[in-house]
């Protein structure tokens, strides 16, 4: 079994706590979170975000496991 990244645990604390009950947060939610632009976590080929409802005219939406999140934070 893979070792946890030093921070993973209180990285996602922080992120229950900002956001309890939710295990995906929208990118918009992310961004101000972090205090960056939507396109540069986007831009960011590691960043754990996930396109649903791609298949309409206006291109989808993302959302970003929590979990992952707090991995990437790490």
């Amino acid at each position: 079994m893979p070792l946890e990244k030093p921070g993973f645990r209180e990285n996602l604390a922080r992120l229950d706590e900002a956001y309890p009950g939710r295990e995906t947060l929208k990118i918009a939610d992310v961004a101000a979170y972090l205090g960056v632009y939507r396109g540069t976590l986007l831009g960011d080929k590691t960043f754990p975000a996930k396109k649903v409802g791609g298949q309409s005219k206006y291109g989808g939406s993302y959302v970003v496991p929590k979990v992952a999140l707090a991995r990437w934070m790490s």
